[in-house]
């Protein structure tokens, strides 16, 4: 064999080897490309990765791994290692190490609000972190690392209410949980457009704070003094402190407590006395006479008043069990012996989960009567209840809850057509607009005939029907009316982003030819200019 062939074969053998199986045995069906760089996924991942460097300007920041899903909106940093730098910390003695750390947003699929989702899950706060006057005081309580087991907090915006529930919690391996709601009914931040400064303000439905104790108590309790902690001490120190606190809260001029105020001292006292009894939790939340209370800036200057707003109340149950549904009416709820006049309240707090276990299908067995007799908010929550198991019901449900007002139904209403035909939602629509034509009293102006294709076409005042919004936007058109037109051609566009252009044409005609029929029969010309 020549030196030249030898070589050429020694290279082939040599390549042939190097390769992988697969690679010998079939090309590359899908090779990597440049632009395999650039999917979703890897821009958001290179998008964190890039924020990276500049936390560790403040901390040396490691993991071990990252993950994304952009459908779900979501990025988990796996094995986290944070070593901040400290003023009263040696080198990188301060350590915070976590099993995952996981954010989350909206969902691709649901763009109804914003949606922020934290999750820290068994993360370890060495004691070296702790400054140097808190390291004694929690060293006596037995305590040298802090573990935190998971730590969340939600935010929850909706764009069509401008409220937001926020809720977070932290358990705090053998001392205590925190755990805290704010539903605010609305946010706001007007501006003055001659000052250009902005004025913001929330309206506070309900707020709470819950300390269940998990060791806590035991722990802190060591440190106290003898007699410290005896029903006779503490009502003498809860109130001593407690007033002390509230005037200089409420300021010089207005130390004077209020009603409000001496109510939540007389409650402090019975909690304390009880929890010390039995430690089991602690919770502070609003119970406000009249809601949503609204706090702004000014507010900030009359902490009396804020608290007589609020109304602020302390106990070792929260409200939600205490003000619940009963057992026994569950009970009779569930045998189908409940009065008829507790089946709204009953099956709200099955549906929502609040106030009784949630269990949707007894929820809506309860309501069905209601939502059949017409009740509006009955409708609204069954609604809500039934949209991704029937979307067809649901939609009925909600047709009825938007035309007599009730909050929300007409966002509900938008969603749920995505999730039928045009054909579904016609009928559905025919079913619940009823049988019978226009009648002559209908015609009485432009303006009521304007309204009529525009109350059918929003669904709030009247129950939406595209058929029947075409009709009278036709009919205004014809007069000559251009805010009728609009609502016609409107109705168009719908069908066209829908992707049922074809399938509307056919209604479309039919409803033409309605529309001339009755145009000359009833002789609308005429009638209009009496």
């Amino acid at each position: 064999m020549s030196v030249k062939r030898t070589i050429l074969y020694t290279g082939a053998l040599t390549c042939a080897l190097a390769m992988p199986l697969h690679a010998q045995e079939q090309a590359a069906e899908n090779p990597v490309t440049l632009w395999d760089n650039f999917s979703l996924d890897n821009i958001l991942t290179m998008v964190v990765q890039s924020f990276i460097p500049t936390l560790r300007v403040l901390a040396d920041v490691r993991y071990e791994q990252i993950d994304v899903d952009v459908v779900r909106n979501r990025i988990a940093l796996v094995g986290v290692d944070v070593r901040p730098f400290l003023p009263y910390v040696e080198g990188d003695a301060c350590a915070i190490t976590a099993d995952g750390l996981v954010m989350s947003g909206q969902p691709l699929d649901r763009q109804q609000g914003y949606i922020i989702n934290i999750a820290l899950e068994g993360t370890v706060l060495d004691f070296d972190c702790l400054p140097s006057d808190a390291r004694p005081v929690v060293g006596m309580m037995g305590v040298d690392d802090i573990r935190l087991d998971r730590m969340t907090v939600n935010v929850n915006y909706d764009f069509a209410s401008g409220g937001a529930m926020i809720n977070f919690g932290a358990d705090l391996d053998k001392l205590a949980a925190l755990s805290g709601s704010v539903d605010l009914d609305y946010i706001s931040y007007r501006m003055d457009l001659d000052t250009e400064e902005v004025s913001p303000a929330v309206y506070v439905n309900h707020a709470q704070l819950t300390l269940e104790n998990r060791g806590l108590y035991e722990a802190g309790s060591r440190m106290a003094s003898p007699g410290m902690l005896d029903p006779a001490a503490l009502e003498q120190l809860i109130p001593g402190a407690l007033s002390e606190m509230f005037g200089e809260m409420n300021g010089f001029e207005a130390r004077e407590l209020s009603r409000e105020q001496e109510a939540f001292i007389n409650q402090a006292v019975v909690t304390a006395t009880a929890f010390v009894a039995n430690p089991g939790q602690i919770t502070l939340e609003t119970d406000a006479p009249n809601t949503p209370v609204r706090l702004g800036e000014s507010d900030l200057e009359d902490p009396k008043g804020i608290f007589s707003k609020l109304g602020p109340t302390i106990g070792t149950v929260p409200m939600a069990i205490s003000r619940g549904i009963p057992a026994a009416e569950l009970k009779q709820a569930i045998d189908g012996l409940l009065p008829a006049a507790r089946n709204l309240d009953v099956g709200r707090a099955l549906l929502s989960g609040v106030g009784a276990p949630r269990n949707t299908t007894l929820g809506l067995r309860l309501l069905d009567p209601l939502a059949k007799e017409g009740n509006a908010e009955a409708t609204s929550l069954m609604a809500e209840a039934m949209q991704y198991s029937d979307a067809a019901t649901a939609y009925r449900l909600a047709l009825h809850a938007s035309a007599n007002g009730q909050t929300g139904s007409l966002s509900l209403l938008n969603d749920l057509e995505d999730a039928l035909s045009l054909n579904q939602l016609l009928e559905v629509q025919d079913i619940m607009l009823g049988g019978g034509g226009p009648v002559a009293a209908d015609f009485d102006s432009i303006g009521d005939i304007r309204r009529a294709a525009r109350g059918h076409l929003l669904g709030t005042t009247r129950i939406r029907s595209y058929r029947a919004a075409y009709y009278w936007a036709s009919v205004g058109a014809a007069t000559g009316d251009v805010a009728s037109a609009a609502i016609r051609d409107e109705i168009d566009t719908i069908m066209r982003l829908r992707g049922a252009t074809n399938a509307w044409t056919e209604v479309q005609t039919s409803l033409e030819n309605g529309v001339l029929r009755d145009w000359v029969g009833r002789d609308l010309p005429a009638k209009l200019q009496k």
